[in-house]
């Protein structure tokens, strides 16, 4: 596979980033969200 490492796009990066903290947060805010009204998935509240 060729791959051009010195023209790598910190474009790439930011993106892979982006979606990463994007992911994070919503799972974030759903379990957020869930305690708010009292709906847990798990057997103690931590």
């Amino acid at each position: 596979m060729w791959v051009m490492q010195e023209h790598y796009c910190p474009e790439q990066l930011v993106m892979k980033i982006n979606a990463l903290y994007l992911t994070v947060f919503t799972a974030y805010k759903i379990d957020h969200l869930f305690n708010e009204t009292g709906i847990t998935f798990k057997k103690g509240k931590v």
